[in-house]
């Protein structure tokens, strides 16, 4: 008995450690740099702006990154080669080109051979568009970023906002990207550089929580000892009021005055429920807030897109998306989108021009999607708006706190 005893003592402190170990470093297998093979998915949009396109169906190209690594769940290490007693000198490829995988040759660098300090060109396409990502550095921006940087033609420029130098030197480790660094809340004079003749702004910030060590602690200990315990507990080291409504203002206030033309603003669903499980992480009320600022982008005489997607994947995706307004998607079993679907939604969103005026949610289906075909100009068009004219945050906050104390006097 005693010796059962510790062993479930020992599995219990184990489970501690790796649960804290994960509460610290929340991000743990995101150290791969994707690498991304694009295709002619981007004929059709390009082609209704007026841009010229490549030739269709089998000119690919992929960016050369990191080689993939062993031991990552997924992950097939490439074998190495039968020892044949030769040696070869080792070529290093660089990631800054771009090679045609059905040719084997090399295609539009964006480094010319004289920039040896690797730095990102001011210039991609001429006639292409300066985008700006604010929250670039988190997973989905990093995505967006990536496939922004592999586009020969309609993008002129990316600029990716990232709230702290730390976020900088993570994202911009090959000094591939011309970033910037911006508190949205405290410093949004900050956003006044990026956001110099920028055509289209996509605004991924968003506050992010923290799980509370102590109360993981707590939860595993209950669990040991077989006792009720509460859920973990959350809190935000800038809260959702600040980043999802006082910063994403700033940022559609900024894009504004700096004559932008498109602002795309990534929300989330569930935005339409007060009483969203979401709202009562670390009190932030978080869907609340990210909905005041949908409201104020509205009314801002902006062009603009609103994505609501259902819940992120790191999957690799390429699955068809399925439309909603107003959280009906929330009733269906499987509501989810991978980081890549929702990323393929934004790119498409910048270049049609019927995404412009709607906002909708978005979740993926179990079809697989082919690029070659699919329309994203009927996908948009079809694309509803979701009723705002539900009560905003204050007056959800404060009907809560009359019924709170109602409660409080009849108990």
């Amino acid at each position: 008995m005693g010796l059962r005893c510790f062993a479930q003592t020992a599995a219990a402190l184990f489970g501690v450690l790796i649960v804290v170990l994960w509460a610290v470093h929340p991000n743990q297998y995101d150290y791969l740099r994707t690498t991304r093979v694009m295709t002619s998915r981007y004929a059709s949009p390009l082609h209704s702006r007026g841009f010229p396109t490549s030739s269709v169906g089998f000119n690919r190209y992929v960016r050369v990154g990191a080689l993939p690594m062993s031991g990552i769940p997924g992950i097939t290490p490439i074998p190495s080669p039968p020892d044949t007693g030769l040696s070869f000198p080792i070529v290093k490829p660089d990631p800054h080109d771009t090679y045609d995988l059905m040719m084997g040759r090399r295609r539009g660098s964006r480094y010319s051979g004289d920039n040896k300090n690797n730095k990102p060109p001011d210039v991609n396409d001429e006639d292409g568009l300066n985008i700006v990502i604010t929250g670039a550095a988190g997973r989905t921006g990093k995505l967006l970023a990536q496939d922004l940087w592999g586009m020969d033609e309609g993008v002129r420029q990316v600029r990716c906002v990232v709230h702290s130098a730390k976020s900088q030197s993570e994202l911009n480790s090959d000094g591939l990207y011309d970033t910037h660094i911006a508190d949205v809340y405290k410093n949004p004079k900050a956003l006044e550089d990026p956001m110099d003749e920028a055509d289209v702004l996509v605004i991924l910030t968003s506050a992010m929580p923290k799980i509370k060590t102590r109360s993981l602690i707590r939860l595993a200990f209950a669990k040991l000892f077989r006792r009720k315990a509460a859920r973990p507990k959350f809190r935000f080291k800038q809260t959702p009021e600040q980043v999802d409504w006082i910063g994403q203002k700033n940022q559609i206030d900024e894009a504004k005055r700096a004559g932008v033309k498109h602002v795309i603003l990534v929300s989330s669903m569930g935005g339409s429920d007060p009483s969203n499980m979401l709202n009562k992480i670390g009190d932030g009320n978080i869907l609340l807030w990210k909905r005041k600022a949908e409201r104020y982008l509205i009314s801002s005489g902006l062009n603009y897109t609103i994505i609501h997607p259902g819940g992120l994947t790191d999957k690799p995706g390429d699955f068809e998306p399925i439309l909603g307004v107003d959280d009906t998607l929330l009733k269906r079993p499987t509501r989810s989108i991978s980081r890549r679907d929702l990323v393929e939604v934004i790119l498409q969103a910048i270049f049609e021009p019927a995404a412009i005026g709607k906002a909708f949610d978005v979740i993926a289906s179990e079809t697989p999607r082919d690029d070659s075909e699919y329309d994203w100009d009927a996908f948009f068009a079809s694309a509803g708006h979701c009723d705002y004219s539900t009560p905003d945050v204050e007056s959800i906050l404060a009907i809560g706190k009359v019924l709170a104390s109602r409660a409080a006097v009849a108990a």
